[in-house]
């Protein structure tokens, strides 16, 4: 079985049940997403066993039935290595409705282990086992059959490693907290990468939304679930089923028949043709029925926007601090979030942001109230990597 490709049935409940026996694999996906709404599947690599001398199985989804290798990556009782699997993790959750169980991603936990932010797996590699890739296969058309012995020995070369790396990844971060702060995002990513907006909320990504009445954000959340439906069932990317200027014009003129569908650009006579009928429903259901207003928020006073700055200071001074990257501790977005909270007075409910949860929460979180509360001061530390540093306030 090492090394070969799983083509049948029987082939593909071997690779599983010998999985299932060492309670720990990687895997790696090989995909199209050109033209495609959720990516083709063409390629599916797993490693088990030793981490030193893996066995190693390709398995072709274009002749057999993935769906119990997506139960695999599901199984929270078995351990499941990747690198930076967002994508691969996401084409799981649409194709075969597979969250990720124990994911463990050596990109998450290299960024803890001092590797820096989103470190390529070819690099990691390098780094850590002193292993140079080849890189000759990395553009190729992985749908076309069959497979050259080339290509498949570049795409097992993608999970051979993977085992070794994250052993020596986890060794390296088991002596402190790093190791349950990484767990934790990982947890995090395969919870994210599972999510997927309802067609109902696929309006709020049309660029332009808030900024119609009632009535037309009302048609064009009708106009979008069923651009998202259709863009789903023929696994088109939605700009190909009818893109966002036309859809945020049909919602604003709210056109009552086919000859105002025409009058919108961008929409053809075929769109009027085979859908004319749904796009006119849409808008006339919608219209009726429209969503509540989101409350806006108002824009920081001045001296939000000071103390926003102050704390993206002291994030980024943290994150440097712990050899993390600061975009991966906490966004400005997070940050504003907190500091108008805080001027919002509601401070026994604190809102349900990551940078004041978990490993974030530990590391950010309690320094920001900390500053906010007037318990601790912002110094200049010209010494230091950050140049500043957190202190306790000496009381006067």
């Amino acid at each position: 079985m090492d090394g070969s490709l799983a083509t049948t049935a029987r082939e593909l409940d071997e690779v599983v049940e010998r999985v299932r026996e060492a309670g720990s694999f990687a895997f790696d996906l090989e995909f199209v997403p050109e033209g495609r709404y959720i990516p083709e599947l063409a390629l599916v690599q797993v490693a088990w066993g030793d981490p030193d001398d893996p066995e190693l199985a390709a398995i072709d989804p274009l002749e057999v039935d993935v769906t119990p290798f997506a139960d695999l990556v599901a199984d929270e009782g078995i351990e499941t290595i990747v690198h930076a699997a967002q994508a691969d993790l996401a084409i799981l959750a649409g194709r075969y409705e597979a969250q990720g169980g124990a994911v463990r991603d050596t990109q998450i936990a290299a960024a803890f282990a001092g590797h820096g932010d989103q470190i390529g797996y070819a690099a990691l590699v390098q780094n850590t086992l002193g292993v140079r890739l080849r890189k000759g296969s990395q553009y190729t058309e992985w749908l076309r059959r069959p497979l050259s012995r080339k290509q498949l020995a570049y795409a097992l070369d993608d999970v051979r490693y993977l085992g070794r790396v994250w052993a020596e990844l986890r060794d390296r971060l088991d002596g402190g907290e790093r190791l349950a702060w990484a767990l934790e995002e990982c947890d995090r990513l395969a919870a994210t990468a599972w999510r997927r907006p309802t067609p109902g909320e696929s309006y709020r990504r049309v660029k332009g939304w808030s900024r119609l009445n009632a009535r037309e954000r009302g048609a064009l959340r009708e106009l979008a679930a069923w651009r998202e439906r259709e863009a789903l069932r023929g696994n088109r990317p939605p700009s190909r089923v009818l893109n966002d200027r036309s859809m945020l014009e049909l919602a604003r003129t709210g056109p009552s028949s086919e000859d105002g569908l025409r009058a919108v650009r961008g929409v053809d006579e075929g769109v009027v043709r085979r859908h004319g009928r749904k796009l006119l429903a849409a808008i006339e259901e919608g219209a009726a029925n429209p969503p509540e207003r989101e409350p806006s928020r108002a824009p920081l006073s001045p001296a939000g926007e000071v103390w926003a700055a102050a704390l993206h200071g002291l994030v980024r001074a943290l994150a440097l601090e712990a050899g993390i990257a600061p975009r991966f501790l906490g966004p400005r977005s997070e940050i504003e979030a907190v500091v108008r909270w805080w001027l919002e007075g509601d401070r026994e409910s604190p809102p349900p942001l990551p940078l004041l949860e978990g490993w974030r929460g530990a590391l950010a979180g309690d320094a920001i109230l900390a500053w906010l509360g007037g318990e601790a001061a912002l110094v200049a530390d010209p010494g230091s990597e950050a140049g500043v540093r957190l202190e306790p306030r000496t009381q006067r």
